[in-house]
């Protein structure tokens, strides 16, 4: 998971600073010279969170040479690893994967208990793996009706699925109304505190253009199985289970498909691998915006990230230098960027303590009246 917490550009704030009118010491940079402090124009260090101050980003000089790059992400492969290993693997991989099998059993048990063991493998089996999807609102309830699931409580996930499902679509109103307002179905929601027709929301939001092509139907089937479900039907006694698998598989497909990292949603740019980027086209889409920049640190192609107690941080150079990459031109400098240039801790350690020196330096030139280094 990451958070957003300081970056190491924000980190050396609190560190002592070289006044404006003195030539800034040089550090390690990709290929440019890189300043410690800006003079006369903006730098993502003069900014109180950094890479993290996106309303501030629009003023910072090399704009153009960055991108938001997201990195809080929830998902679960559990269910994958309980798979039998393939007949035609390597004996090393089977070994590992036997291996790797048997923990995760072992953390089953420890989780659900022994009693019903056997049937909470093949619901965790059944259930697959849990929709990778940025950190959202959805997350920790579409993980209670899962563990609901694999309990064998199969209509409280049922009926939590569906749920979550009429809470998604309420968010996406609620959240993004205010940047819909010369729409014709502003009047009829701007007071609104909840939505309980989905037809009616899915309209709202496909007028918008705010769902991906695939998500409407998946929300539709949904629905199905809400209205079976929640409202009396005695057939539901002897499909709960089914109805309730059913039900969390479409919900991941749903969060999958639009709160997703990796499924070609369109405002990521193409042939970056490993990473994901926010196309600059895509940066004022309210559903971005709102969503997903809000979880990124805004990068040069040279960024690093660093893992810390409270999670991940991004790392990355003060100052790329002006001009403007188009989407294309960032992923072939991303994809082929020198790795020795990609920024560490021990870079940014390695920059800060010449920062210091040099303020220290500075310090003690400033004591002399002749403005000579004092005599030792």
């Amino acid at each position: 998971m990451a958070n957003q917490e300081p970056t190491a550009v924000e980190d050396k704030k609190s560190l002592p600073a070289a006044t404006k009118d003195r030539v800034a010491a040089e550090i390690e940079s990709n290929g440019h010279t890189e300043r410690t402090v800006s003079e006369g124009f903006i730098t993502v260090a003069d900014l109180p969170r950094g890479l993290y101050d996106h309303e501030e980003h629009v003023s910072v000089r090399d704009r153009g040479r960055r991108r938001y790059h997201p990195f809080a992400y929830d998902f679960d492969s559990t269910p994958m690893s309980l798979d039998d290993p393939g007949e035609h693997w390597e004996e090393k991989v089977k070994a590992l994967h036997i291996e790797n099998r048997n923990k995760a059993i072992e953390r089953l048990k420890a989780e659900y208990g022994e009693r019903r063991h056997a049937q909470v493998i093949q619901d965790t089996k059944d259930l697959g793996s849990k929709a990778f999807s940025i950190v959202s609102y959805h997350n920790l309830m579409h993980e209670q009706a899962r563990r609901a699931f694999v309990s064998g409580l199969y209509f409280p996930a049922l009926v939590a699925a569906c749920a979550l499902g009429e809470r998604v679509l309420n968010h996406l109103i609620l959240d993004l109304r205010d940047y819909y307002k010369s729409s014709p179905h502003y009047r009829r929601i701007y007071r609104s505190e909840s939505f309980d027709d989905w037809r009616f929301a899915l309209r709202v939001l496909g007028d918008w253009g705010v769902l991906l092509p695939e998500v409407g139907p998946a929300f539709i089937e949904l629905a199905v199985l809400r209205n079976r479900s929640v409202h009396f039907n005695p057939a539901t006694y002897t499909t709960m289970r089914e109805d309730a698998l059913s039900a969390l598989k479409t919900l991941g497909r749903i969060i999958q498909l639009q709160f997703g990292a990796f499924g070609r949603q369109p405002w990521f740019i193409e042939n970056t691998p490993g990473a994901q980027f926010i196309k600059r086209a895509y940066e004022d889409v309210p559903f971005v915006k709102t969503y997903i920049a809000p979880l990124s640190g805004f990068v040069g192609v040279e960024y690093g990230m660093d893992l810390t107690e409270r999670g991940w941080r991004h790392l990355d150079y003060h100052d790329y230098g002006p001009g403007d990459l188009d989407d294309d031109e960032y992923a072939r400098l991303y994809r082929e960027r020198d790795h020795s240039k990609v920024v560490t801790r021990e870079m940014v350690e390695r920059a800060a303590r010449a920062q210091v020196s040099a303020a220290v330096e500075e310090g003690a030139e400033s004591t002399d009246p002749r403005g000579a280094a004092p005599q030792a």
